[in-house]
């Protein structure tokens, strides 16, 4: 796979919001930007896109907190939308039913805890937990596809258990489980260390197979390696403290069949799951100014949409061209015989060496192919 197109955009559509999130990438503010760009632009910018037809996911800030977001979703007409927001009382039932009708096909909203104390305190306001449960029963009520996203820091580790109940409580149709990037608001500290990352993901891998839990993972790249190597039964790294007790939510389960939906692991339904993509590679981000990037948690901007079309950056700017290609990988991620699959997350490897194209700093994997360099 050449990645020679993204096959997934994220536009953030405004930097404004409500909520004060420990780990926001955009530090987002309680009003837009003076700067956002127009809605002309946005025309411009639909346009574009629609020639690569990717996967398109509107995010922000919260994107309700723009005036003008549902002319542009109807000004998307046709093409695989799927829409994050916050847990605000912005997200009423009329306004999901109207994303419904302009063809959006999934919203998602963010659960870090399991209740409201965890969550809250994450989110930086009271009742968006409640809120929140609230939009998922209305989304489901009115039709519409629904996920919750969940990002993995060390204080929540042992609450991941509740939280999957709770997606399954609530017929979420996938939970996307964000492993957590040092930039913006989030500190480094937030982050579990390697051989937690790498049990979660294995014990996320269980959920997938014993339960009804569709499950994809975003900046941790590494649970396509433990998908591939448990599914061909050559796992052989030994599960650590953090898997076993993780392990105990999942006695009663013993497997299940079920329906895969676009993003989750195997066949999909709307989009392929194709290995490899990561930031630069098969994927960009749009900020809400036009700015692009690898993705929005590497804050290294490949140049701008009002200034050069966005095939010319994301073809011919030097970083998405050094991203695209593993062989440019370095450390034991550039000897790692998964990095065509796999990759590492390119934003936290800048976040912590400064360098995006060093290796995942929270894999604990030891590649077997030798270096030749």
């Amino acid at each position: 796979m050449n990645f020679e197109k993204p096959f997934i955009v994220f536009w953030e559509v405004t930097r404004a919001c409500l909520l004060a999130c420990k780990h926001c990438r955009a530090k987002a503010q309680t009003k837009p930007h003076p700067d956002e760009l127009k809605l002309e632009e946005s025309y411009d910018l639909i346009d574009q896109l629609r020639r690569w037809n990717p996967l398109l996911i509107i995010t922000g800030g919260d994107p309700l907190m723009r005036k003008n977001l549902f002319d542009i979703l109807e000004y998307l007409d046709g093409m695989r939308v799927a829409i994050a927001f916050s847990g605000t009382k912005l997200a009423t039932k009329d306004k999901l039913k109207k994303m419904h009708d302009l063809g959006v096909s999934r919203i998602a909203v963010s659960i870090d805890g399991s209740n409201a104390k965890i969550h809250d305190h994450f989110r930086g306001r009271t009742g968006t937990f409640e809120m929140s449960l609230k939009i998922l029963d209305m989304a489901r009520e009115i039709g519409i596809s629904t996920q919750i996203n969940t990002t993995v820091t060390k204080h929540n580790i042992f609450d991941l258990p509740n939280i999957m109940k709770l997606c399954l409580e609530k017929g979420v149709d996938m939970w996307d489980v964000f492993f957590v990037v040092p930039t913006g608001r989030a500190k480094p500290e937030l982050m579990p260390s390697a051989r937690e990352f790498e049990d979660v993901m294995c014990w996320l891998y269980d959920v997938s197979r014993k339960t009804h839990l569709n499950v994809k993972s975003s900046a941790g790249c590494h649970l396509r390696r433990v998908e591939f190597t448990r599914d061909k039964g050559i796992y052989n790294i030994p599960h650590g403290k953090t898997y076993h007790e993780l392990a105990k939510s999942l006695e009663n389960f013993e497997g299940c069949s079920k329906e895969i939906v676009a993003g989750a692991y195997g066949r999909s339904l709307a989009l392929k799951r194709i290995l490899g993509i990561t930031d630069g590679r098969g994927m960009l981000f749009i900020s809400h100014v036009g700015d692009v990037y690898p993705s929005g948690f590497l804050p290294l901007k490949a140049g701008n949409v009002r200034e050069k079309s966005l095939e010319e950056i994301y073809r011919e700017s030097k970083i998405f061209r050094d991203l695209r290609n593993p062989e440019n990988l370095k450390g034991k991620c550039g000897r790692c015989e998964f990095k065509y699959i796999c990759g590492g997350s390119r934003a936290r490897a800048y976040a912590i060496f400064g360098d995006y194209l060093m290796q995942e700093p929270k894999c604990i994997y030891v590649p077997k192919v030798v270096s030749k360099r």
